[in-house]
Formats: C-alpha cells, sequence, structure tokens
C-alpha cells in the first residue's frame, strides 16, 4: 500500500473483492457515498407547549335572533368596530387561566382523612327554600338568638326595610315548626344531644328554629316595618 501511494495509486483497491470486478465495486462504493451524503439530520422537535386549562365560567348564551330591539346588544350594535379591540393577554391569561394542577387536589383528596370529611346537614325543610334563605341569612351577620331577641323586643338595630321583609320571609310555617320539633324531639335523648341535633340543622333551619321562640314573630315583624318605613 504504501508502494502504491508512492506512485500516486490508491490502495483502497487492496482491500476489493479479488471474484468480482473492479468497475462493479467502484459503483457500488460510488452508491453508498451518495446514499450517505443524501441522509438528512432529522429537525429537533420543539418542545411541547403546556395544555391550558381555562377557568370554568357559568354563563348563558344568548341567541342573536332573541335579542331584543331595546336591548342593551341591539342599541351597541355598529357603533363600536370590535375587530380594532385591544386585549391585554397577560392580564386575559392571568384572570382566566387555572394554573392549579389536577394531579395536586388528587393528592390531597387521598391524603385527606375520612374523619375530616364535613358532615352534611339535615334537611328537614324544602330544600330550595332552604338552600335560598341560607342565600340571604348568609349576608346578615347576626347571631340567630340575637335576632331573636331583636323580634322579641321589636328593636330595628341596623336593618333595613329589605332585610327585615327577608327574615320574615323565611319564619317557620306551622308544617316547619311540626317537622323541626318532631326531628329534634326525636334525635335527642339529653341536653348535649339536643344542640348536636340542632347543629346538624342547614342555616335557613337554625333560624327557624331561633324563631320559633318568638311569640307572634310574624306581627313582630310587621310592626317593625311599620316602624322603620315610619322614621325613614
Amino acid at each position: 500500500q504504501n508502494a502504491m501511494q508512492r506512485d500516486g495509486l490508491d490502495p483502497s483497491i487492496m482491500d476489493l473483492d479479488p471474484e468480482k470486478s473492479l468497475e462493479y465495486q467502484k459503483a457500488i462504493a460510488s452508491q453508498k457515498n451518495k446514499k450517505k451524503k443524501g441522509k438528512r439530520t432529522p429537525a429537533k422537535k420543539e418542545p411541547k407547549k403546556p395544555k391550558v386549562r381555562r377557568k370554568k365560567i357559568f354563563w348563558s348564551p344568548v341567541e342573536e335572533s332573541k335579542i331584543d330591539d331595546n336591548s342593551l346588544w341591539s342599541r351597541i350594535r355598529g357603533t363600536y368596530n370590535f375587530d380594532s379591540l385591544k386585549v391585554d393577554q397577560d392580564e386575559f391569561m392571568s384572570l382566566f387561566t387555572d394554573t392549579s394542577n389536577p394531579a395536586d387536589k388528587k393528592k390531597a383528596a387521598k391524603e385527606k382523612p375520612a374523619a375530616s370529611k364535613q358532615k352534611k346537614s339535615v334537611q328537614v325543610i324544602d330544600a330550595k327554600r332552604g338552600m335560598n334563605g341560607g342565600i340571604i341569612l348568609a349576608r346578615i351577620k347576626i347571631e340567630f338568638s340575637e335576632l331573636a331577641e331583636m323580634v322579641t323586643d321589636m328593636d330595628c338595630g341596623k336593618l333595613d326595610d329589605t332585610q327585615l321583609k327577608a327574615l320574615r320571609e323565611f319564619l317557620p310555617t306551622k308544617e316547619e315548626r311540626f317537622a323541626i320539633d318532631g326531628y329534634i324531639k326525636g334525635a335527642s335523648s339529653s341536653e348535649k344531644t339536643k344542640e348536636a341535633a340542632i347543629n346538624d340543622f342547614c342555616l335557613c333551619e337554625k333560624y327557624m328554629f331561633a324563631m320559633m321562640k318568638v311569640d307572634m314573630a310574624d306581627e313582630k315583624f310587621e310592626c317593625m316595618l311599620f316602624k322603620y318605613q315610619f322614621d325613614n
């Protein structure tokens, strides 16, 4: 091979198969070199962007055909070019993107002991009435025992006429009085178990139970409303 290199010849000929022609083996070698040159390096895959989860927004869509001519949407129609509306994407993402990790929630739910689960309240009165009453009563930051004393004394305190009407609306009916009283008698054998039974009530039922101790509660609410409206 050194002698061939010295004479300017290709020493790789020495590695060829002597039983095959030189032209054939050169042609095969040329094709292999072309294939090697023709191979492209695979393009680097871009990292997948994390999926964006939107916060759940509970709203009711309105069909365009059902929009009244006197509505706000009809009045502003055509007055503004919404295509030119500029949206702050960063603010939009911060307001409507759910960044919490669902895996963390599942893990926390598994690790939470069963004893720490919140006890479901007893539902003695109508469920819808109890829910509506609970929403209203949650906004009035006064203990029900204190409310009962205020009604007994016909003292409006800081309550306005709207709150007085709402409280009057959720006074227990005859049937609700019977149901609440019956549950407490059946579920309690001592003062301690009686307190536990009352604590099982929903917010509206607790209010009703407190008002059951007030004589002529409906008439007293009527007087309180008259007094408030007269003074104001």
